[in-house]
């Protein structure tokens, strides 16, 4: 039996539905057909007919009207129902959005912190590490201006004792020209005297056997004084601080005093007789 559904407009927000209801369609193209007992004409069967045909187009047309009307409010219904989603969606992206800005926006607001602290350290590390090399130049500075001081001292102090070993060459130097030239005026008088003496031993004294021996390891100095401790060699090292002239090589390396004065000695200089 064929039937054609009707529903009661369908809430879709809350998707709760009514029962359908069923109108057979027997019974709107079945004629009322209504037993009398009577027999009717022709004319007012056809006329009842018609009344039934009129009747069957007019429940057609309300039928057609009911469901069109039906159509026509579930579709605004269901437009409504679209709409107000489609709003609640782009409110929901909307606000999904927002949130993820703010999130994206505080993550690079954490990172831009991050990277600012990083930087800040950075930089306080390396403006560490230019003090300590400015204190280390400070004192490498200080230590090279005490050191220049420290020469400078030293260069004075070189000085003076060069001017003092000027003055000392330039007094030993007269000292050696004066023992010179005693030495000559000394070795004029002994040759004279041993000129003399060999006059004398010419006209018939006896010369002395112990007087005749000569020494085989005395040097006599041809020039200049003789040194004063053995007497063999020629006077060559200055003593200091005395300054006297009166030792050889030989004897300037054993000699702890001055033979002449007793001073204890603590250098010497060796002059060079020319």
């Amino acid at each position: 039996m064929a039937a054609v559904a009707t529903t009661a407009p369908m809430n879709s927000f809350s998707l709760q539905t009514q029962p359908p209801q069923f109108i057979e369609l027997s019974q709107l193209q079945r004629p009322n057909v209504i037993s009398t007992g009577l027999r009717l004409s022709f004319g007012d069967q056809q006329h009842l007919h018609q009344n039934q045909n009129q009747s069957y187009e007019h429940q057609h047309q309300n039928l057609v009207s009911s469901s069109t009307d039906f159509l026509s409010i579930t579709s605004d219904e269901l437009a409504t129902q679209i709409k107000r989603q489609r709003e609640e969606l782009d409110q929901f992206l909307q606000a999904q959005g927002e949130a993820l800005r703010r999130t994206l926006a505080e993550k690079r607001h954490r990172h831009f912190r991050a990277l600012l602290g990083a930087a800040e350290e950075s930089v306080a590390r390396r403006f560490r590490d230019k003090e300590a090399e400015v204190e280390k130049a400070k004192r490498r500075n200080a230590e090279l201006e005490a050191r220049v001081a420290q020469l400078n001292v030293e260069a004075q102090v070189w000085q003076a004792k060069a001017r003092a070993q000027e003055a000392t060459a330039a007094s030993l130097q007269a000292q050696l020209q004066q023992a010179i030239m005693s030495g000559g005026a000394a070795a004029s008088m002994h040759d004279s005297r041993r000129g003399e003496e060999g006059v004398k031993c010419g006209e018939g004294q006896a010369v002395d056997a112990e007087s005749a021996y000569v020494d085989p390891d005395r040097v006599v100095a041809s020039w200049g004084p003789a040194c004063k401790a053995c007497r063999k060699r020629l006077a060559s090292v200055v003593l200091l601080p005395c300054r006297h002239l009166c030792l050889c090589t030989e004897c300037d390396r054993v000699a702890q005093a001055c033979p002449l004065c007793l001073t204890a000695r603590n250098s010497s200089v060796e002059a060079f007789l020319s």
